[in-house]
């Protein structure tokens, strides 16, 4: 549900796209619980599947704050971050996630996709 609207409202605020051209995602596959930082997040996968949505989870100093991960379409990532959490608990989750290839990206969506099916 947050993945959710967050997404949506990431679309909305997008000044770069209309909004009529940025489909929302629906990011609720999931959630599965991984660590970043020596802090726990949560990733969800999102329904076109290949993007993820990496939420802070309390008591994470980092929330409320959430990292969208999707490709690039050049065969990188796009990553953006959007909250008001801690920036020295959000820092060393973006540097990790900043430097993840592609094939990272296919794992997380994974994790959160065999999370689901709890």
């Amino acid at each position: 549900m947050i993945a959710t609207l967050f997404i949506a409202l990431l679309a909305a605020s997008s000044s770069t796209v209309p909004v009529t051209e940025q489909p929302a995602l629906q990011c609720n596959i999931g959630p599965a619980l991984k660590q970043f930082g020596g802090n726990e997040w949560l990733i969800y996968g999102c329904a076109d599947g290949r993007s993820v949505v990496v939420a802070a989870r309390a008591p994470n100093p980092a929330a409320p704050f959430v990292f969208i991960l999707m490709p690039d379409g050049n065969g990188g990532i796009e990553l953006r971050g959007e909250g008001n959490g801690t920036e020295s608990a959000t820092k060393p989750a973006y540097d990790r996630l900043s430097k993840m290839p592609s094939s990272g990206l296919a794992a997380l969506f994974q994790e959160a996709s065999r999370a689901n099916g709890r």
